[in-house]
């Protein structure tokens, strides 16, 4: 495997021989039609690596309209969701500022296409040292808190096209908009990975409770994510970087009227975020 380097980051990908890379122009236009609220092209990847290269290209165009990345979303962070997909390890791709809205947000639904929403989980880097982290101890050492976060990703895909593993690898996991509560110190937690590993999350949509999940969902530990993502993603992750670990729970259709929450408990603490969908 090589690495591609693309601004902040490295992204893997194959060489010219093992990989079926998409035409560049096809990637950059999807990206353009992506950011205009149009629909995403099938660019027929059959691997992860020629979805990963397919990337490479779509992210470029991203980066150029929205700013650096601020961070990584992992998603596939369950072997039951692999399995559906078709794959057998998670899939990152990059986040951006504009992606990212504030606890109880009004988040339009204007320029979505098939949107959905699901409790997930944030944690921020706090020390460059978690791109050595071979150890759940090593990783926690090196991250500042955890928030409670409720994405929304967008099943973008043109009408008929099934998603697959490599698909979703292509265009970095689908991101959208996401909302980020208040979070929790990883220092404040008396027993960090013992604390996260019992980490729950009731999601509820206009005050009834709609999914309920546990922190084994993301590969059995949530620091397991970040140390997947250290030494397989390609991300070179600095203080200040998040890290979305992936769903707790189900995807959820998005439409205009819900008012959506969360709620986590963690270490004996309540974490909380909420958000209103508007047309």
């Amino acid at each position: 495997m090589k690495w591609l380097v693309l601004g902040a980051f490295l992204l893997p990908f194959a060489g010219a021989g093992q990989a079926a890379c998409p035409d560049g122009s096809l990637m950059q236009n999807a990206a353009r039609g992506w950011i205009a609220g149009q629909r995403l092209p099938d660019p027929q990847v059959r691997t992860l690596e020629d979805g990963l290269c397919a990337y490479a290209t779509f992210r470029s165009v991203l980066e150029a309209e929205l700013g650096a990345p601020v961070g990584v979303k992992v998603g596939f962070t369950s072997k039951p969701v692999q399995e559906k997909f078709g794959i057998d390890a998670p899939v990152a791709g990059a986040l951006f500022a504009p992606m990212l809205l504030p606890d109880g947000a009004r988040v339009s639904m204007a320029g979505s296409r098939t949107p959905f929403y699901e409790a997930d989980l944030i944690v921020t880097v706090g020390d460059a040292a978690i791109m050595q982290a071979k150890t759940r101890e090593e990783a926690v050492a090196a991250l500042k808190d955890l928030r409670p976060f409720v994405e929304l990703p967008d099943m973008a895909l043109q009408k008929g096209v099934t998603p697959t593993g490599p698909l979703m690898a292509a265009y970095g996991v689908t991101p959208w908009r996401g909302v980020l509560g208040r979070g929790i110190a990883i220092a404040d937690l008396k027993d960090p990975i013992s604390d996260l590993a019992g980490l729950t999350v009731s999601l509820r949509v206009d005050g009834k409770t709609v999914d309920t999940a546990q922190a084994d969902m993301l590969l059995e530990h949530p620091l397991d994510v970040v140390l997947w993502l250290v030494e397989h993603g390609g991300y070179d992750l600095k203080p200040g970087s998040v890290i979305s670990l992936g769903s707790l729970g189900s995807l959820h259709p998005a439409q205009a009227g819900q008012r959506v929450a969360a709620v986590y408990r963690v270490g004996g603490k309540t974490m909380h975020v909420d958000l209103s969908l508007v047309p």
